[in-house]
């Protein structure tokens, strides 16, 4: 059922923000393509590129936020949640669908964010009539032999993970702010930002007390390589810890004290 959920929800945001991201392309390849015009008398569209580039950069991380706080809010707190909630399927299934796509649209705005800068770079070399073998430029660089420390790869996958569970985590802080929120129907908004102010000094408070002693604890290794799992596993663990705290949260709370009057 979860499958199906989400053949509905990731269209639902996607409808609203891949005209952004076609947008945000146009842009990027306008800003390349005028960063030669600096030094001449039409440098001003090298700023109007810029500043067109950056408003629809911070439409579009705004928005994605926006949306994943509305499609949360209305569907299982709001106007749809009476619809949503006879459905035969669980709470659960229905946070890991918000939260699943609210991921997933996550990840493709920062890989947007670097397709524009290429798109930036691109459009540079194409006004400046530089010639350049993308193709052998990818076999140069993949020829460049790198003597990569012992652990390097190790930390690079815990740095991944670790991101990964950092985005779940703040979804899932959303969504239980907003779920508290609910609690008090004539204070919405305001009792949501409040429980947000509150989890996010409960969670600093906690991994404080955690990670610094761990921090201060941190030798090199033989290798002359910083030893950071002492602090990446932990780091992982407590966000993981802290994602379950705030699902079960908002599945309680949709239980057991949701009320749509």
């Amino acid at each position: 059922m979860l499958g199906k959920l989400l053949k509905y929800e990731i269209p639902a945001m996607g409808r609203k923000l891949l005209p952004l991201y076609a947008a945000w392309a146009a842009t990027a390849l306008l800003l390349g393509l005028t960063t030669q015009s600096a030094e001449s008398k039409t440098e001003y569209m090298v700023v109007i590129s810029a500043l067109l580039y950056t408003a629809i950069a911070t439409a579009i991380f705004v928005m994605t936020i926006v949306l994943i706080v509305q499609r949360y809010n209305n569907s299982l707190l709001g106007d749809e949640a009476y619809f949503n909630h006879v459905l035969p399927v669980s709470v659960s299934a229905h946070i890991g669908n918000k939260a699943i796509s609210a991921l997933l649209w996550i990840f493709v705005t920062m890989l947007v964010a670097v397709l524009t800068a290429i798109l930036i770079a691109i459009g540079a070399i194409i006004v400046s009539g530089a010639h350049i073998d993308l193709i052998e430029m990818f076999r140069e660089l993949m020829a460049i032999d790198i003597d990569w420390p012992e652990h390097f790869w190790l930390y690079f996958f815990e740095i991944l993970i670790l991101t990964i569970a950092s985005a779940v985590k703040t979804i899932m802080q959303i969504y239980a702010a907003v779920t508290i929120g609910h609690q008090v129907p004539n204070h919405v908004g305001l009792m949501g930002i409040g429980a947000y102010i509150l989890i996010m000094i409960f969670e600093n408070t906690v991994a404080t007390m955690v990670l610094i002693p761990l921090m201060m604890k941190m030798e090199y290794a033989e290798d002359g390589f910083m030893d950071l799992n002492s602090v990446f596993v932990p780091g992982i663990i407590m966000t993981v810890l802290f994602s379950t705290l705030y699902f079960f949260i908002c599945k309680y709370l949709m239980e057991k004290r949701l009320n749509l009057n």
